[in-house]
């Protein structure tokens, strides 16, 4: 997590920010100003952390904060943010993993980008477990249904409808829920 990019409108402080990063041994990948930012501009800087002003005037900044977060997949600090608690909790909500509504000393930054980069990739394996868990359930769904098929249309047990399918899933080298698919499917054209 050694590349950075900086989303600032003041450029004093984007050069104050740049200088204090690259000494404490960050490569800045790029500035922009707000009105620059977009999912290109952002890809095309590479980096492997994202530090952002908070106080963008006219921007929907938590909107911008979301996406870098989520759709571009990157750790988003967030400096100068107000201090009030809905502000907070907008901007964690929006995917920030790291905000920051007090001054800053070039001293902190470094501990800073590793903690945002650690709860990103904590918060990351958190959504990804959800989302296997919420595919699972959907298949699981999936092949109880085709078993019901199976039982009404040909009178097999329930044992004896998830072990067909077991045994079509293995010798054809598909997943169960495939298989259930196909038979969901096939009751659906015959109906």
């Amino acid at each position: 997590m050694k590349r950075i990019l900086i989303i600032d409108d003041i450029k004093d402080r984007a050069a104050w920010l740049r200088a204090s990063l690259e000494l404490a041994d960050f490569h800045v990948t790029g500035v922009l100003a707000w009105e620059q930012v977009d999912e290109h501009a952002i890809q095309a800087a590479a980096a492997d952390v994202i530090i952002v002003d908070a106080n963008a005037p006219g921007r929907d900044t938590l909107e911008q904060i979301s996406l870098m977060s989520t759709t571009l997949e990157k750790p988003v600090v967030v400096l100068g943010g107000k201090k009030d608690q809905q502000s907070i909790q907008e901007a964690m909500r929006a995917g920030v993993s790291a905000y920051v509504a007090h001054t800053i000393q070039s001293e902190d930054l470094s501990e800073i980008i590793h903690v945002a980069a650690a709860r990103f990739l904590e918060h990351k394996r958190l959504r990804d477990e959800l989302k296997e868990a919420r595919n699972e359930l959907v298949e699981r769904k999936t092949v109880d249904r085709a078993k019901g098929i199976l039982m009404a249309d040909h009178g097999y047990s329930e044992a004896d409808a998830y072990k067909r399918m077991r045994s079509m899933a293995m010798s054809k080298g598909k997943r169960m829920a495939e298989i259930a698919d196909a038979i969901i499917l096939a009751k659906e054209l015959s109906a």
